[in-house]
Parts: C-alpha cells; sequence; structure tokens
C-alpha cells in the first residue's frame, strides 16, 4: 500500500485485540463490556475500532456526543450505541432515536423532551439514567430520579435499561472517595427498587476502576483507555499487559550537517556542542507535537513535579527529552518546535537519509482526525471490513 503523505497514523490491529482479550481476562461471565471509543477510538478510528471490536464479540458501544454515535451506525455497526452526554434540542433527539441510540438521560430537561418527542414519533428507544455521586459535571439526584422514573413509567416508547454514574477519584492512593461515591450510588439503586423501579444494568466501573475496584463491576463495566492501550494515571493493583497500537508517522524532508557551535531554530535556544546532522520532519505543534495538556496541578506535589520536568528538560536531561526514532534508533528533538515542522539532531556516523521513516511522539488524541491511518495486521496493511451481525432492536428484558 503506497503512502504519498508526509504524515501518517500505523493502527496495529493485533495490538487492539490482544488488549480486548486482556480485558475479557479479568471480566467475569456475567459483566457486560461497554467499549467506550469515544474521542475517534482514542485516536485509532472509532469506526474501524468498533468494527474490529464488533467482529470480535464486543456488542455495545459507549461515545461521548451524537455525531460519534451517528457515524458509528451509519457505518453499519448494528450494536448498541450508548451515548453519554446530554441532547439540548428536538432536532439532536430526533436524530438519536432515527439512528437507535441508546441515550443518557441527565436532568429532568432531558427526560421531558424525551418523553415528548418518543410519543410523538412513536418509536421505541433504550434511556440510562447518569446519577451524579460526587464528579459535579451532570447528572440526577435522588430527588430527580424518582421523578424521572415516575414521568417514563408510562411512556410505552421508553425501556429504562440502565443507570450508572462516574467515579471522580478511582485512580487515587486514597480509595475513601470512591467508596463513598459507590455507597451512594448502591444507595440509590436500592431507593429505586423499594419505590417500584428495578432497573436491570448497573455500571460505574470505568478503566481505572476496573483495575482497581473488582468488587464496583456490579453488571457492567465501561472500558476506553485500557482498550487502547494504556493505563489511566495512577497506580493499579491489577496490571495488565498492553500494547499500544499507535505509531505517528512521518519522514525526514531535509538533511543536513551542520558545524559545531552551530545554532537551532527561534531564538537560538540550543546551539551543538559537536557536529551533527540536523533532519527536518514536517511535523510541528499545529499537528499536536510538543502540546501537553494544561490542566491545574491538582496539589503541591503534582505542581513540583510539573516544575521538575520543565527545568530537567531546560537543560536537556535525556528522560525528559522529546525524541523521535529513525531505523529503530531515537534521536532528540532540538530547539523550539516550529508550528509545521521540527529539528532532529543525529550523529554525523549514524545512516539516515532523506525520504526516511520517523516515528514522532504526537499524543493519539490530538492527532487530526483526517489523517491517513494505515491498519497493520501481522506486520502487513490490512484493511479492516464491516460486518453484518444481528440487527439492533430495542427490547425489554422478560
Amino acid at each position: 500500500m503506497e503512502n504519498i503523505s508526509d504524515r501518517w497514523l500505523e493502527i496495529d490491529i493485533d495490538a487492539i485485540k490482544h488488549n480486548l482479550e486482556q480485558v475479557k481476562s479479568l471480566l467475569p461471565e456475567k459483566v457486560r463490556l461497554i467499549a467506550v471509543v469515544k474521542a475517534d477510538g482514542y485516536g485509532h478510528g472509532a469506526v474501524e475500532t468498533s468494527r474490529l471490536l464488533y467482529q470480535n464479540g464486543v456488542d455495545f458501544f459507549g461515545v461521548s456526543f451524537l455525531d460519534e454515535a451517528v457515524a458509528l451506525r451509519q457505518a453499519g455497526i448494528r450494536a448498541s450505541i450508548m451515548l453519554f452526554s446530554p441532547l439540548v434540542n428536538e432536532q439532536q433527539v430526533t436524530t438519536a432515536l432515527t439512528n437507535y441510540i441508546t441515550l443518557t438521560i441527565t436532568s429532568l430537561n432531558d427526560c421531558t423532551l424525551l418523553d415528548k418527542i418518543s410519543r410523538r414519533m412513536n418509536v421505541k428507544t433504550t434511556v440510562h439514567l447518569k446519577v451524579d455521586t460526587g464528579l459535579g459535571r451532570f447528572g440526577l439526584n435522588r430527588e430527580e430520579l424518582i421523578e424521572v422514573c415516575q414521568t417514563l413509567k408510562d411512556n410505552p416508547c421508553i425501556y429504562i435499561e440502565g443507570i450508572y454514574t462516574h467515579m471522580a477519584e478511582a485512580a487515587s492512593n486514597n480509595p475513601i472517595y470512591t467508596q463513598k461515591q459507590f455507597s451512594r450510588f448502591l444507595s440509590i439503586i436500592d431507593e429505586l427498587k423499594q419505590a417500584g423501579f428495578k432497573i436491570p444494568v448497573c455500571h460505574c466501573a470505568n478503566s481505572a476502576v476496573f483495575l482497581n475496584y473488582p468488587e464496583m463491576y456490579l453488571n457492567a463495566v465501561r472500558i476506553g483507555t485500557l482498550i487502547s492501550g494504556e493505563l489511566p494515571a495512577g497506580k493499579f493493583m491489577n496490571q495488565l499487559d498492553l500494547i499500544n497500537p499507535y505509531k505517528y508517522k512521518s519522514r525526514v524532508i531535509s538533511l543536513r550537517t551542520l558545524d559545531k557551535g552551530s545554532y537551532l531554530g527561534y531564538n537560538r535556544t540550543v546551539r551543538l556542542n559537536q557536529p551533527a546532522q540536523i533532519a527536518v520532519i514536517p511535523v510541528g505543534f499545529n499537528h499536536g507535537l510538543a502540546l501537553q495538556v494544561a490542566n491545574r496541578p491538582s496539589g503541591w506535589g503534582d505542581f513540583l513535579k510539573v516544575l521538575a520536568k520543565s527545568i530537567l528538560a531546560f537543560f536537556h536531561l535525556s528522560r525528559f527529552t522529546l525524541k523521535v526514532k529513525i531505523n529503530g534508533c531515537e534521536y532528540p528533538i532540538r530547539g523550539k518546535v516550529f508550528m509545521q515542522m521540527a529539528l532532529v539532531e543525529i550523529p554525523v556516523e549514524a545512516w539516515v537519509k532523506i525520504g526516511d521513516e520517523v516515528e514522532v511522539p504526537v499524543r493519539k488524541t490530538l492527532a487530526a482526525r483526517n489523517l491517513n491511518r494505515i491498519y497493520i495486521k501481522d506486520g502487513e496493511p490490512c484493511k479492516i471490513e464491516a460486518q453484518e451481525r444481528i440487527g439492533y432492536i430495542v427490547e425489554e428484558d422478560s
């Protein structure tokens, strides 16, 4: 498969299948897997990843936004597709119902909107109720849950399949808050049962909960990060043998030998200590290179870690320097990263030539979605074909 682009992604489908099997190895038989493929399948391509997982037994997917869900349905994914975020207008709800998307109800407004439109369209749909037990993003409280269930119980079009919550700090070393959220969630489920509302699918486990709290699996888990080949940030009891399926590739487009003392890049931030080959790659901060998540540090310890990393990177310590890989060897990026290019320092004796492939450390969720993706199986390019299975229907448990 010829590739004429200077930037592309290679996705190893054997690695994705391996990660799925690793997750399944910890999954009890009666616990359902909801494979989360949000953010374009964590950068691997949501459609292709879902097709692959679907062909390997996954029958339930989760995404954040409506356009993600519709794209999967239009690509032929006939499994359940659950939308985590709320819908805010009639057009969105109509689109979701038309595409048989499993919806999340997060507020009384969601409930009223869905109740009205589903009755008008006379289309059956499945919903999950989102409970806020302490994350503070969105979700129903105890009183609202009862009101929602009372409102929807007489709607023949709506089947309340599930109820769920999201943990705020499951990757923390301190389990107290996570256990408190879990207790709240179980208490709410019990209150609903006492009020006559028994909801069959209950879930609160994302990847971090899945690794640290097997007692919280309930009867479904939501797993995305692990299938994508990464552990969530934090320390975990269960360590899986994960493989990162993702490689961001580019090419050397220029190669020159510069003398000792030569300056590199804007503001002359780097000066060569010895003669070196300087390779130019067509990847810059516009493509996601050298960009970092800039959330506020969670505490003084986190702040000091961020500060220490910046200081060590300033002094070009190898561990804290961005590196690319060419012909199996790592070489450092030098100077300020340009908008669309970067400079790589290579020893004069290394055998590198123009056109050589370069593996670049661009975070998978920052890579442009329109980049060409090459899917690899057994080391060779392949295509993930759509595969028909049993059609999707909305059906209540008997």
